[in-house]
């Protein structure tokens, strides 16, 4: 969890009073979805602890969960998923295979190509602590914002995103 700071208004008005070029509309919004995402990583950090995960074992079950059965994707696959190293990667896979949440085949000779699966224990788990990320998410987000004002904040962050992101299959 990260250490209590500065509301977003205090911290635009000290920089509006001591740097106020730097206090435009688009920073105002930058600094505003950076405590918005600093905020919910916070309650989902807190979600997940309570489960004994870590984040990126989280997104890799979560990962694996959002996909057709068996729920099985090869690393290579995973690895632009969740945006973690390689390396990163299989000390995960291997973190959730000795707890039992995943299966990895051991015919492959090539790690990069071992399909990853999700197993019914780690399928139960990705959707219990989901339920749990969804239902505090919504809780804080529905706190402050009315339905239809989610919803246009949604369409808004996807006309911006698709102009940003690369276009991917």
């Amino acid at each position: 969890m990260t250490e209590p700071r500065y509301p977003a208004d205090k911290l635009l008005a000290i920089r509006k009073k001591h740097w106020p070029e730097s206090v435009t509309s688009v920073g105002e919004l930058i600094v505003r979805v950076y405590r918005l995402n600093s905020l919910m990583q916070d309650s989902v950090a807190q979600r997940i602890a309570a489960h004994d995960l870590s984040f990126m074992e989280f997104e890799v079950l979560i990962t694996l969960r959002g996909v057709a059965p068996p729920y099985e994707m090869i690393p290579t696959e995973l690895y632009p998923a969740i945006l973690i190293s390689s390396g990163g990667l299989t000390k995960v896979l291997n973190s959730l295979q000795e707890r039992g949440l995943i299966t990895r085949a051991e015919d492959a000779a090539d790690k990069r190509s071992k399909p990853v699966r999700l197993t019914a224990k780690g399928r139960t788990l990705a959707e219990r602590v989901m339920a749990e990320v969804l239902d505090s998410g919504e809780k804080m987000i529905l706190g402050g914002l009315s339905e239809a004002e989610v919803e246009r904040a949604t369409r808004l962050l996807h006309k911006l995103l698709t102009t940003l992101e690369p276009a991917r299959d």
